[in-house]
């Protein structure tokens, strides 16, 4: 405990101190595929406090995550806006009255949020760095977590809640189906084509595949299988979407620029998924869509994909995994070993064994 912090902390967690129909606010920030992983708790934690009014606290372009889970009361959204947007959002998290708020974030936005809801039970793990703000620390090396979501899991646990089994789950409204439906009609494709989705969007420069490669392998499965190639983008892809295009020749091919909902209903209808580690490749994962995913930068032995029919393209450089100290100038530029390295091959022979795995499936 740090002294003369004036924050006293709660021994241990009891739920029996908890109130009736207690207010629950768990906070996950961050990105798209920290979210998704999260979901995996959302429904032991309303099984641990069924009378509970759960609140999701995610940022927005995550919001189409959470939005249709069924154990989820609400979400909130937090905007990065003006000083005085964010004020008017934390003093929300103040008037709301919590009984307990559940920090799963652990940077310094998450746990000041968690502090300034004032509830009775602040609650994270008790080796984050800003643990000071919380008053319910919880350990649980005993859980011996090894994975990110292990780390959600395991707190959840320590709250008392239990896993019939881990199983992160996106909720797709029927409106949103509806929707899908109707932009890949518009786009040529019906619903008993065979697709497959291209989705060369990156946050990063450094993990960006060369577009060429991209438009390379739309070709390819076009022509060597016979697959209609959707090449998929979400919000700030545009140009990414639009530099692949420009260098495809004259196969025929879809795009799709849509809302998450949308773009994980058509991911859901698809044969697999081609694209980046990241938020997508996570969703894509879930949803039980066979991603072929690409690394470089990041080691896939954390951030793995969680389907058993997923496959890992990474070439282990010397270099790799890095970070912002060791990464090398060009990296910068876009020019990426780790990913220059990766050929179109590589890629093929994943689709292969998906195909070949497709096939053994429906004898």
């Amino acid at each position: 405990m740090i002294k003369n912090s004036g924050i006293k902390d709660v021994p241990q967690f009891d739920k029996e101190k908890l109130p009736p129909n207690p207010k629950i606010l768990l906070i996950k920030l961050r990105s798209i595929g920290d979210v998704i992983y999260n979901t995996a708790v959302y429904t032991p934690l309303k099984r641990a406090f069924p009378d509970a009014h759960l609140t999701v606290l995610v940022e927005r372009p995550s919001y189409d995550l959470v939005r249709n889970h069924p154990d989820v009361d609400e979400v909130l959204c937090f905007n990065k806006g003006h000083f005085g947007q964010q004020m008017k959002f934390y003093w929300k998290l103040f008037s709301r009255g919590y009984d307990m708020a559940i920090d799963m974030h652990e940077g310094t936005r998450g746990a000041i949020m968690c502090f300034v809801t004032q509830a009775t039970f602040r609650v994270g793990h008790k080796f984050a760095k800003r643990s000071f703000f919380y008053n319910v620390k919880l350990e649980f090396n005993d859980l011996q977590p090894k994975f990110p979501l292990d780390y959600q899991v395991a707190l959840v646990k320590k709250l008392g809640a239990s896993f019939d089994q881990i199983t992160p789950a996106v909720h797709l409204s029927e409106v949103s189906r509806k929707k899908a439906r109707q932009i890949l009609l518009d786009k040529g494709v019906r619903p008993e084509d065979p697709y497959c989705i291209v989705h060369p969007g990156t946050r990063k420069i450094y993990n960006q595949w060369q577009y060429e490669k991209f438009a390379r392998l739309v070709d390819s499965l076009s022509s060597r299988y016979g697959l209609q190639v959707i090449l998929t983008g979400g919000p700030g892809e545009e140009d990414q979407s639009q530099a692949v295009i420009e260098k495809i020749k004259d196969t025929p091919f879809a795009f799709v620029m849509a809302d998450l909902q949308e773009l994980a209903v058509i991911t859901e209808g698809a044969q697999f998924a081609v694209c980046h580690n990241g938020g997508y490749m996570h969703l894509s994962s879930v949803l039980g869509t066979p991603v072929i995913a690409l690394y470089g930068s990041v080691h896939p032995r954390v951030w793995r994909p969680l389907g058993a029919r997923d496959v890992v393209v990474y070439k282990q450089l010397e270099c790799s995994p890095c970070n912002h100290r060791t990464r090398k100038k060009e990296c910068y530029k876009g020019d990426a070993e780790c990913k220059e390295i990766i050929t179109v091959e590589d890629v093929l022979q994943g689709v292969d064994k998906i195909l070949q795995e497709n096939k053994e499936s429906q004898l």
